[in-house]
């Protein structure tokens, strides 16, 4: 609201509207040229143009921007340590080094000032700044080198204790974050033993997370000279450390040990010859086995750890293969339980079918000699006569008799005997006889018409014969 008034007054002091746009983070401002060319990058990349964007890499906030705004309007900014490091950013990132036409300084120089006057004079307000330059990274280091300069201002001050807090909170962040962090305050050190230990704490945390590469641009801010012996000796056997930062340690130990041995010599040239020469010679055989000794275990480490890589990834694969065997198991076991459903359905089908044919369709063939001898009256009688039914499935190439054939024919052989007896020449009753016989081979469907159809012709026979 604040910036919105500003903006009001000065279009009525100078008769002008507000003619461009800037867009920060998803807020609009609406604002004037002139005012804003406090601001050398804003008074370079507004000209000719009418609206512009701040986005990333550009960290700077909506809120920041307001307040950069409203001292180009003149109004007065109230620093604290909450907001004083973004505001730094922001008058390195818009060049806000003019001072005020009333004689204010500028922005730069204010921020600048309130730093060297409240914070660093404060192990609160330290703390404050360092927790607010994580968040900003790396714009709060590579803008105006503040990590650099509250850890230094600790380090005067005294309290050694917070700088190790601020670092181990560094552990949590990103690998080029952490280097940047790494390379502010290795320069503050006069010894590196604390951003050892450190640097090996966040190599440990994040071991698979980060590349060699990232490795080795973090393990660079670490001078192996301003190591103490045994945090030098721990990192010459420190397997999770990159091959290049061990290489350098090694010859810095090295370095160290020939130092050692012209110390020692040093010191026993006044000694006579011969204790003289066995203190050089055990200097040199404590350096000699130190050295073979390191390369050894360094070697074996190094073995162990591929053979560890190489274990975890072959036991991975087998893994994956069994859970892709299980899955095609499952696969096929349910693929067999679905055949043999299936097969169980189309044979239950089948016999369905079968045995709607067979109840449906069948044919009867006559017994020809049981026929003609009860015709001839030879021996037996009508209940000898048989029939036997065959089964019979239907064919679509073979047309099905008609049910009535049989009347057909019984009606046939009446109107054969429609004469009388006596005026029947005996040779037609022989000639019935071969009708009959022609019957052994007759074949018809049955139905319930035609239940008693030889009956009826013998009947027939005997009345007319």
């Amino acid at each position: 609201m604040e910036l919105e008034s500003r903006v009001h007054k000065w279009s009525l002091a100078n008769n002008s509207k507000p003619d461009v746009f800037v867009n920060v983070g998803g807020t609009r401002f609406h604002l004037h040229k002139d005012p804003l060319s406090k601001s050398g990058y804003l008074k370079r990349y507004l000209t000719g143009v009418n609206e512009l964007t701040l986005s990333p890499p550009l960290n700077i906030t909506a809120e920041t921007f307001s307040l950069v705004a409203g001292f180009c309007y003149g109004a007065h900014i109230e620093l604290t340590p909450f907001n004083v490091v973004s505001l730094r950013i922001a008058v390195e990132i818009l060049l806000m080094t003019e001072a005020d036409d009333g004689g204010r300084e500028s922005l730069r120089n204010l921020t600048e000032s309130y730093l060297r006057r409240v914070v660093f004079v404060s192990v609160d307000y330290i703390q404050i700044v360092l927790r607010s330059c994580l968040l900003l990274l790396p714009e709060s280091e590579t803008t105006a080198f503040l990590i650099g300069r509250c850890v230094e201002a600790l380090m005067e001050i005294g309290d050694g204790d917070c700088v190790n807090e601020f670092l181990e909170e560094a552990v949590r962040l990103p690998a080029g974050d952490f280097s940047v962090v790494a390379d502010a305050v290795q320069q503050r050190f006069p010894r590196h033993d604390l951003l050892y230990r450190i640097v090996d704490a966040y190599v440990k945390e994040h071991d698979g997370e980060i590349t060699e590469e990232e490795k080795v641009q973090i393990c660079n801010s670490i001078d192996c000279d301003k190591l103490s012996p045994p945090l030098l000796l721990h990192a010459v056997q420190n397997p999770k450390m990159p091959l290049r930062f061990i290489v350098r340690a090694m010859l810095q130990e090295q370095l160290n040990t020939r130092h050692s041995i012209m110390a020692a010599a040093a010191v026993a040239s006044a000694a006579p010859v011969g204790d003289r020469h066995r203190d050089i010679a055990a200097a040199a055989r404590d350096s000699s086995v130190t050295l073979g000794s390191l390369l050894q275990r360094d070697t074996a480490a190094r073995q162990n750890c591929r053979l560890r890589a190489a274990m975890n990834s072959t036991s991975s694969r087998i893994e994956s293969l069994e859970k892709e065997l299980d899955a095609m198991k499952k696969f096929l076991s349910k693929e067999s339980e679905k055949q043999k459903s299936d097969r169980i359905i189309i044979e239950s089908r089948s016999r369905n079918v079968m045995d709607s044919a067979r109840s449906a369709s069948f044919h009867c063939v006559h017994q020809p000699s049981n026929l003609n001898k009860t015709l001839r009256g030879d021996r037996g009688s009508v209940s000898n006569l048989s029939t036997t039914y065959r089964r019979r499935r239907a064919s679509p190439q073979q047309p099905q008799p008609q049910k009535s054939i049989g009347k057909r024919l019984i009606k046939g052989i009446k109107n054969a005997f429609s004469t009388s007896s006596k005026q029947v020449p005996k040779k037609n009753a022989y000639a019935v006889e071969e009708i009959y016989d022609g019957l052994e081979d007759f074949v018809w469907i049955k139905d319930d018409d035609d239940d008693n159809i030889s009956e009826e012709l013998h009947s027939h026979y005997i009345k007319n014969k």
